[in-house]
C-alpha cells in the first residue's frame, strides 16, 4: 500500500481523509491529490473516494490505488503533450504575425528600382516636376495667306 501512496505522491501532494460508520460497519477514504504542476486539467485534482468494508480495503485498496495511478499518470502524460503542442501552436503563430508584420513595413523592392530608373532616365525630374504635370497650351493658329479666304475679307 505505502509503495502505491509513494508513487501517487511523487506527481502530487495527497491529503488523505479516513471515516467509519460504526452502524454499517463501512468506511471511506479520500485520496485528494493536490498537483505539484498545474497542466491546466482539473481533473487531476480529483479525489479518489472509496467506501468498503475493512476486509474489502485489506484484499482490493492496494490494486485500487495502482489503477488510480496509472490512470492519473496517463492523464498527466496527456496534459503535458496537449501543453507542448498548444505552446509550439502559439510560437508559431507568433512567428508568423511577426513576419507579416515586417514583410508589410519593407519597403516594396520593385517601386525603388523603378523609381531609381525613372531618376537615372530624368536627372533634370526635380526641378521641372510642374512643367512636366501640365499639358502643352495650344499652339496660336497661323495668320492666314494670300491664298486662303479671310473671314473678314480681302487683304485683312
Amino acid at each position: 500500500m505505502f509503495q502505491e501512496l509513494f508513487q501517487l505522491s511523487t506527481k502530487a501532494t495527497l491529503a488523505m481523509t479516513i471515516s467509519a460508520d460504526p452502524s454499517t460497519g463501512l468506511m471511506t477514504i479520500n485520496i485528494i491529490p493536490k498537483p505539484k504542476v498545474d497542466h491546466g486539467e482539473p481533473a487531476l485534482a480529483n479525489p479518489l473516494s472509496l467506501t468498503a468494508t475493512p476486509e474489502e480495503f485489506q484484499a482490493e485498496f492496494v490494486n485500487v490505488l495502482m489503477s488510480y495511478r496509472q490512470k492519473r499518470d496517463s492523464l498527466t502524460a496527456q496534459a503535458e503533450v496537449t501543453n507542448e503542442l498548444l505552446d509550439a501552436a502559439k510560437d508559431a503563430s507568433s512567428k508568423k504575425g511577426t513576419a507579416a508584420v515586417a514583410k508589410a513595413a519593407a519597403p516594396k523592392p520593385v517601386a525603388k528600382a523603378a523609381a531609381v530608373r525613372q531618376a537615372a532616365a530624368d536627372p533634370d525630374d526635380d526641378a521641372d516636376d510642374e512643367s512636366q504635370s501640365a499639358p502643352n497650351p495650344p499652339a496660336a493658329p497661323a495668320p492666314a495667306t494670300a491664298s486662303e479666304p479671310s473671314l473678314f475679307g480681302p487683304g485683312v
